[in-house]
């Protein structure tokens, strides 16, 4: 074994101070190198398009993010806009069923009232007629009155008095008696 400390002691003391620590310089270097390249490889073809990549997917999450925040914004906006709709319609509906109402109602009374005015025009043309029949009833019956009274005088008086004479007096006696 004293061999072997005696070499290890040649060793590090060839080394130098590093060689105290038992690491051996040029095998540190070219690890180091070794490291570095692999470094600068990893960084230039897997770290970079990794980071490239999760950027890409941040962004696109942003971006879903604030779209769905738009379109949850337009939604409220539809809904709202879709209620004013319907009150405005509703509304429309009772304006436009209280005009009808209304229009029927109007309607309604210058039906009745055209047909009122119907109804005293056929009453007042009933009774004109009335009248009129009453007049010439009454007239009919002073004619036959005159010719029952001539008729009736002249087989009382034949031959004292004339015909137009008797059909005056006849009708003078019929007037008064009506």
């Amino acid at each position: 074994m004293s061999q072997e400390v005696q070499l290890a002691v040649e060793a590090t003391e060839s080394a130098g101070g590093i060689g105290t620590l038992g690491l051996n310089l040029k095998i540190f270097i070219a690890q180091l190198i070794n490291f570095t390249v692999v470094l600068l490889v990893l960084w230039k073809w897997a770290y970079k398009p990794i980071v490239k990549i999760l950027e890409q997917r941040q962004e696109k999450i942003e971006k879903s993010v604030k779209q769905a925040a738009e379109v949850e914004a337009r939604v409220g906006e539809i809904a709202s806009q879709q209620r004013a709709l319907i009150a405005e319609a509703k509304s429309e509906a009772a304006k436009i069923l209280d005009e009808t109402r209304a229009q029927a109602d109007e309607r309604k009374k210058v039906l009745l009232e055209k047909a009122k005015e119907e109804v005293k025009a056929v009453v007042a043309q009933g009774k004109a007629q009335l009248e009129a029949q009453k007049g010439l009833m009454i007239r009919e019956a002073k004619e036959e009155i005159a010719q029952i009274a001539v008729a009736a005088a002249r087989k009382i008086i034949e031959e004292s008095v004339d015909e137009k004479k008797a059909q005056k007096l006849a009708e003078a006696v019929v007037e008064e008696m009506v």
